[in-house]
């Protein structure tokens, strides 16, 4: 029996999303897709502490350590810009704001754990 079109058209930008992402979990390199770049902040998203709150330099640290390619700001400024990580108006302390992860990104996450294994 054939596959949906719409499971080959999902299953091809799950892999195409987790090919940015080496084994262990870390972007190495930004998606082209707009839509592809939100589902990968969503896993960066998923390694943040869900509670409490950070200062930038804490953020900062965080997210150079789960990429590669040295553009930490970018990411701040997208999870941001997604609201999945919030900042008080002057900037200095962020904090995860607690969302439900959409089916793909979850899967993502799932794809790299098992590529980690």
């Amino acid at each position: 029996m054939a596959e949906p079109a719409e499971d080959k058209i999902s299953a091809r930008r799950l892999d195409r999303v987790a090919r940015c992402f080496s084994p262990s979990g870390r972007l190495q390199r930004w998606p082209a897709r707009r839509t592809d770049q939100e589902l990968a902040l969503w896993v960066i998203w998923s390694q943040l502490p869900g509670a409490g709150q950070h200062d930038e330099l804490e953020i900062n640290a965080m997210l150079r350590t789960w990429h590669d390619y040295e553009d930490f700001v970018l990411l701040r400024r997208e999870l941001c810009d997604l609201d999945l990580l919030r900042r008080t108006p002057d900037g200095r302390i962020y904090r995860r704001v607690a969302h439900t992860m959409p089916p793909e990104a979850v899967a993502v996450v799932e794809r790299l754990d098992n590529a980690s294994l």
